[in-house]
Formats: C-alpha cells, sequence, structure tokens
C-alpha cells in the first residue's frame, strides 16, 4: 500500500474524520470484465450493420458510458440509434459474462468492509440492471446498500454527482466514505466529492494517468484494504 497524499485530511486525528462507508466501482476494480465489455460491444455493433470495435479502442473508453463506447467508432449516431445499441447490448452483456473473473481478493476486501459495519454503495457506469445482474451472478450484490448505474445521474464520473448521490442515499456526507476504483474517471469523482480515494492498478489504466489525479492511496490488489479501512475507519489507528 502506498499513501500519496499524506496531508489529506482522512489521516488526521479526531473522530470526524473516521470514514462510515465505501463505495466501489466495479469494472477493473472488483471483476476483470474487459474482455467480455470488448465482445458484447463488438457483437452488438456488428450485429446493427456497423463495424465493429477493437479491443485497444474499449480499454481506452474503460470509466466511462457505453455511449462514450458507440461513438468511439460510430461518432455520427442519433438518439435513436444509440438507444438501440444500448438495449441491444444491454441484452447480449449475460452472454459473454464467461470472459469475466472476478479480480483476487475483492469478495475478501468486501466482507472486510461489512465486518466494520460500513455501509456500501457500488457505483459504475454501467446500466443499473447489468450492475445489479453482474453483481448476483458472482455473489457480490448482498454486500450493497446502494446500487447506482449511469441512468441514476445526470452527469457521471468524473463529475462528483454520481460519489455525492451514493453517499445520500447511504445517509452519510461524501466527506464520510472512501472511494475505490482503478480509474482515473473514480479517483477524481471522489476527489471532487470531498471523498478519500483508493486508486487500484488491476484495470486497464495506466499508472501514470492514477498517479497525474493523486488519490490518497495506490494499491495494487484488494488485499490492501483491510489495511486502508483499518487506517480510515477505526480511531485507535489514529
Amino acid at each position: 500500500m502506498k499513501l500519496l497524499n499524506k496531508a489529506c485530511q482522512y489521516h488526521l486525528p479526531g473522530k470526524d474524520a473516521l470514514i462510515r462507508g465505501a463505495i466501489f466501482d466495479l469494472d477493473g476494480t472488483l471483476v476483470d470484465s474487459t474482455e467480455t465489455i470488448w465482445r458484447t460491444s463488438d457483437h452488438t455493433l456488428k450485429m446493427n450493420g456497423f463495424r465493429g470495435i477493437d479491443r485497444k479502442t474499449v480499454e481506452k473508453v474503460m470509466g466511462l458510458t457505453i455511449f462514450d463506447l458507440f461513438l468511439q467508432v460510430e461518432p455520427d449516431l442519433n438518439e435513436a440509434q444509440k438507444r438501440r445499441l444500448f438495449e441491444d447490448y444491454k441484452k447480449r452483456y449475460m452472454n459473454f459474462i464467461r470472459h469475466t473473473k472476478v479480480l483476487p481478493n475483492a469478495c475478501e476486501a468486501l466482507e472486510d468492509a461489512r465486518s466494520r459495519g460500513l455501509k456500501m454503495a457500488l457505483v459504475t457506469t454501467k446500466s443499473r440492471e447489468n450492475a445489479e445482474m453482474i453483481s448476483k451472478f458472482f455473489g457480490m450484490r448482498k454486500f450493497f446498500d446502494v446500487v447506482l448505474g449511469f441512468e441514476d445521474t445526470t452527469e457521471h464520473k468524473p463529475s462528483p454527482e454520481p460519489i455525492s448521490k451514493a453517499a445520500f442515499l447511504l445517509d452519510l456526507k461524501p466527506e464520510a466514505v472512501v472511494v475505490v476504483g482503478d480509474t482515473e474517471m473514480d479517483v477524481r469523482a471522489g476527489r471532487r466529492a470531498g471523498s478519500a480515494t483508493v486508486a487500484v492498478t488491476t484495470g486497464v489504466t495506466p499508472l501514470e494517468r492514477l498517479l497525474r489525479e493523486k488519490p490518497d492511496y495506490l494499491i495494487n490488489s484488494l488485499s490492501e484494504m483491510p489495511e486502508i479501512f483499518r487506517d480510515l475507519a477505526e480511531p485507535q489507528g489514529r
């Protein structure tokens, strides 16, 4: 574990600084889903008469919405076309779920957070419907008090709106949660909301892009989350 922001308010003494919730991203943070996203989007585009998409392009827009992905290859899509592609993508996604793997120590990190009494939210740029299906499929849904997809907010990461809304639904202030994600979008959204941030290098985002956002913590594995939870959530660790 690497603490990057030693002056962060979350590491100052005092009960008010303790976190009481955790907000997790999904893709690249809890599950390795790049292959599924690529195969589903490529298949959806081709089935609708458009050219396909290569994996590198998918990796480039990880952390953004599926609409951003489609627009990378078909920038002139109208609203009706985008909506049709989105609906087809949602229907086909679980056909390719076998290409998604739970990342090491993901469930253990969620178990640890729950054991500490932390409220938890899953906040993703996926549709809420798909996020619900995926988290249930991999046995993670039980850990989350709130699941937010892109349709639940007007703005998306890196806007702070999804983080602020999740905190509100958890009955917490954004300052009382830690945001865990694998892209610069997650870190930027968390920081803008006023939350502590943890960047995990398990996704496809280059390290330099994560470092540029100055997360409070940088970790290589979710196995390091219990130590961070102790640091942020336990008075005796102060």
